[in-house]
Formats: C-alpha cells, structure tokens, sequence
C-alpha cells in the first residue's frame, strides 16, 4: 500500500501577504482551483525526477498528496500508465495519454505545472560549465549513493524485495557491483568532497546557480545533491550545504541522514 501525506494548503500565507506577493499567490490559487484543487504525486522518495516535481509544488506551495511506492512494486506505478515509471501526477485537468490515469515525466508535469499556476520559472539554460562539471558527479555519485541510498528509512525501500529489486537492476551487468562501489569509498569520497569545491565557482546567485535567482537549472542539480546526504563523510563546503539545505527546505523535502 502507498503511503499518503498532504501538503500544507495552499490559502495560509495569503493572509499575511500583500502587494505583489499577494497578487502571485492569489493567481496560484486561482489555478489551484480551476484544476480541481486535488493533485496527487505518486512517487519514489529517492527517485531525483520524482524530487524534481516535489521541489516545485512544494517551492509554490501547490496543495498535493503524495503517494510512495516500494521500490519493488511493479503492479502499483504500472496501473497508473501501463509502464513501472515514476513520477505520475494524477488530478481532475492533468492532461493524459490514452489508457492512463496520470501525466508521467518530470518535465512534462513541470510544464504543466508552470502553466497552469502561472508559476516564474526561469527555462534551463544549457550552461556547458554545469553539464561539464555534471559529467564528473554522475561517475562518482552513483557508486556512493546505491549501497547508501537502500538503507534509508523510506517506504522506497520497506520490504526485502524492494531492496532485492535495486540491487538486481544495478547489478545486473556486474554481480559484485555493489561491493566494489563499498570498497571504493575512500576515493570516492575524495572526488565527491572535492567536486562539491568545485560547484562553489559555478554558484553566480544567493542559493541558486544564476545571479537571476532560482530555476530550471536548481531544479536539475538539486535532487542528486539531495541524495548524496545519505553518504555519510564527505566535506560539504558551507556554501554548497547552505544551497541544498535552504532549497530542500523552502520546497519541504526532507535530506537523508548519511551513513558509512
């Protein structure tokens, strides 16, 4: 069974705003309401696409139940697509395909999303010195967070067979993967400290990537960095923790707490 929690609502700040801060959240009610007001995000607590869309309804303050999967249910995300894909957005004006009862694709149900509750999101802008330093994380973060990321108290991973399914699917080309990944650690943990360094210089904005403020490309970058706190040992610059922590609250997603 999936878990269900509901997001604060949506006309609580609304009391204490006014001016133009006032008017957005006004115009996000009004798409609140013209949708149904009942969205529903069917998720992966771990999965960074699925924290994509949380960071952003919850960012906006977009009211949503949020329903979580065990990793190793295939019947539960397939009845909502025919497919074992997630993130799924379910609600009364979600646009959806033939046969299926939700929106999947993180970009898709951003888009969506922005349109809708007439939310500033400033577009991804391709910038080659994120992607470039991106590159580098990718090769280092994977082996970290697996073995890591399975013993987090989430429902992700609350029977054996959740964990049975993880392990199978990133070990399939390579059966001792997760053991390696283990006794590379130390290395790794060197690349990952000194990466974090690294993404201080590409910071051009106060807890966002652009000097323009928050965007498309914080919403790109922030889930994997989110995932990485369940590695315990690494040397997080302030200015990068700063960044995760403050974002990853603002949006009510919960970091993990890491281990060896």
């Amino acid at each position: 069974m999936a878990s269900v929690r509901a997001a604060p609502r949506l006309y609580l700040p609304l009391a204490f705003a006014s001016g133009f801060g006032a008017a957005m959240i006004f115009r996000r009610a009004l798409g609140w309401l013209s949708s149904g007001g009942k969205l529903r995000l069917h998720l992966y607590d771990h999965c960074p696409y699925c924290v994509r869309v949380e960071i952003v309804l919850g960012r906006f303050k977009i009211p949503y139940e949020r329903v979580v999967y065990g990793y190793g249910d295939k019947k539960g995300p397939m009845a909502l697509t025919g497919k074992k894909v997630l993130p799924v957005l379910e609600g009364p004006s979600v646009p959806t395909g033939k046969g299926m009862k939700g929106m999947p694709e993180s970009l898709d149900i951003i888009a969506h999303l922005t349109s809708t509750y007439n939310l500033s999101l400033p577009c991804d802008t391709g910038r080659r010195d994120v992607k470039q330093w991106r590159e580098k994380f990718d090769k280092i973060r994977r082996p970290l967070q697996r073995p890591r990321l399975i013993q987090m108290p989430v429902k992700d991973w609350a029977t054996p067979e959740d964990k049975k399914y993880a392990r199978q699917k990133y070990s399939k080309d390579d059966p001792e993967y997760y053991e390696k990944a283990l006794e590379a650690t130390p290395e790794l943990l060197a690349e990952a400290s000194q990466l974090l360094k690294d993404l201080q210089e590409l910071m051009h904005g106060e807890n966002s990537l652009n000097a323009w403020g928050f965007g498309m490309d914080d919403i790109k970058i922030l889930p994997d960095l989110r995932n990485m706190t369940c590695v315990q040992g690494i040397e997080w610059p302030e200015k990068i923790w700063e960044y995760v922590s403050k974002n990853c609250e603002a949006a009510g997603v919960t970091l993990y707490e890491g281990v060896p």
